[in-house]
C-alpha cells in the first residue's frame, strides 16, 4: 500500500523537533509495512528549510514550495494553491491513498487530488485545525474557513482526530457516522522512560508547550508563586518559545519567582525527554488541547502530568489515578492539585499508573495498527 503523506506539521533540517508526532507516526507506519512518501507544503517566502529534500531517520521528505499569503488571509482557498505544487513534485496516480494532516491546506488538495485521481484521502484533525472558531476568531474570513473544512472532512473517505473531543466537534459540522476514527497520539516508551534521580527536597516541576495564550503558562507561574509562599520547596522549568516569552518573563519578576523559573526556550527532543526524566510533575493546564504528545511522553517518563477537563487529555487522566485534572482557567485547582503532588508517597504511585497507561494503550506502534486498519479498509 502506498500512501502520501501531506503534512505541513513536520521536521526540517533548522527545527528538528517541529512536528515530531508526525514523524514518529510516519516511522511506525513503514514497520508496518505502509510505504510512506512525505509531502511537507511550505509557503513560498519561508526562510526554512533552506532544501527542498532531506532524509532524516530513514525518512525521506520533500519540501514542497506553494504560494500562500501571510497569516489567514484568504486561508480558505490554500488547498487549491497547494495543489499544483504537490501535482507537479510527485506522480500523484501511484499512490493508494492521501493523508491530510489537516483540512486546510493539506486536505483541500488532498480532495482535488483525489477527485482528479480517483483516490480516496484521509483527513487527520490534531487541535487547533480542528477548534477552528477559536483559532481564527479574529479572522473576516473565519466563516469561509470553517466552511470549506467542513467540505473537506464531509468528502474524505476517512476522517482520523487525536482524540474524542476532536472527532466530536468536526462531527458538529458534517455527518461523519462510521468515516470517523480515533487515533489517539502515541510515544516511544523506549525513549520516553522512568529514570532515577536523586530526591533533594524539592518539588521540580515542567512544562513543554509553545509560549502562547491558550497554554496558560501564566497559572502554572501563579501558582509556582503559591507554592513558594506557602513554604515548599519549588522550581519550574518552562521549555518552548513564542511570542509571550518577554510577558511571561516579567510576569515572573513580578511575583518575585525570577529565580525559581527557567525558561529555556526550544530544546532539542532529546534534551525535552532529560528535562522531564529530571522533574517530578508535569504541568500543562491549556485551554484548548485536543491531546497533546508532551502529556503522554511526561507520563511515559513516570511523571504525573496536570491537564484541564474538556480537553483531549480528560481521556487519558483519570484525576487522583494517573494524574490530575483541573477546571479551565482555575489557578485555585492547580495549587490544591500541586500541593497534593508534593508528596512523594503520592506522586510516586500515580507516576507508576500513568506510565502503566501510556504503555498499554499509547504507543507509537498501536496508533500505527489502528490508522494501518483505516488505510486497509479503504484500500479494499
Amino acid at each position: 500500500m502506498k500512501v502520501l503523506y501531506v503534512t505541513t506539521m513536520y521536521p526540517t533540517p533548522e527545527y528538528p523537533q517541529k512536528g515530531i508526532f508526525c514523524h514518529e507516526q510516519v516511522k511506525a507506519l513503514r514497520q508496518f509495512g505502509v510505504d510512506v512518501d512525505v509531502a511537507v507544503p511550505v509557503p513560498f517566502y519561508s526562510k526554512e528549510p533552506d532544501r527542498r529534500e532531506w532524509d532524516y531517520e530513514g525518512v525521506h521528505i520533500r519540501y514542497v514550495r506553494f504560494f500562500k499569503l501571510p497569516g489567514a488571509r484568504d486561508f480558505q482557498r490554500t488547498g487549491k494553491n497547494l495543489f499544483p505544487a504537490l501535482d507537479r513534485a510527485f506522480d500523484l496516480k501511484k499512490y493508494d491513498i492521501y493523508h491530510a494532516d489537516a483540512a486546510l491546506p493539506t486536505g483541500q488538495a488532498a480532495m482535488i487530488a483525489g477527485k482528479k485521481y480517483g483516490k480516496p484521502y484521509v483527513v487527520h484533525g490534531h487541535g487547533l485545525d480542528v477548534f477552528l472558531e477559536e483559532s481564527y476568531s479574529e479572522c473576516r474570513n473565519v466563516g469561509k474557513i470553517v466552511a470549506e473544512s467542513a467540505a473537506v472532512y464531509g468528502s474524505a473517505a476517512a476522517v482520523c482526530g487525536v482524540s474524542r473531543k476532536v472527532i466530536e466537534r468536526i462531527s458538529e459540522k458534517v455527518e461523519l457516522s462510521d468515516r470517523g476514527h480515533v487515533i489517539y497520539n502515541g510515544v516511544d516508551t523506549e525513549m520516553f522512560r522512568p529514570a532515577s534521580h536523586e530526591p533533594d527536597g524539592a518539588l521540580h516541576l515542567i512544562s513543554v508547550g509553545n509560549l502562547i495564550p491558550l497554554k496558560c503558562h501564566d497559572m502554572t507561574l501563579r501558582a509556582l508563586k503559591a507554592l513558594l509562599d506557602k513554604g515548599y520547596s519549588a522550581d519550574l522549568k518552562i521549555v518552548g518559545g513564542g511570542a509571550l516569552e518577554n510577558e511571561l518573563k516579567a510576569l515572573a519578576a513580578e511575583l518575585g519567582i525570577e529565580n525559581s523559573v527557567e525558561f529555556t526556550g526550544y530544546v532539542p527532543y532529546d534534551d525535552v525527554r532529560r528535562l522531564m526524566q529530571s522533574s517530578d510533575v508535569f504541568v500543562l493546564p491549556s485551554r484548548f488541547e485536543a491531546l497533546g504528545c508532551v502529556y503522554l511522553e511526561a507520563m511515559a517518563c513516570g511523571l504525573p502530568a496536570i491537564g484541564c477537563y474538556e480537553n483531549g487529555i480528560d481521556e487519558v487522566i483519570t484525576d487522583g489515578v494517573n494524574g490530575m485534572l483541573i477546571e479551565n482557567r482555575n489557578t485555585e485547582q492547580l495549587i490544591e492539585k500541586l500541593e497534593l503532588l508534593t508528596d512523594r508517597s503520592r506522586r510516586g504511585p500515580m507516576g507508576a499508573e500513568a506510565r502503566k497507561t501510556v504503555t498499554e494503550r499509547f504507543t507509537w506502534k498501536i496508533t500505527a495498527s489502528e490508522l494501518t486498519a483505516v488505510y486497509e479498509e479503504l484500500a479494499q
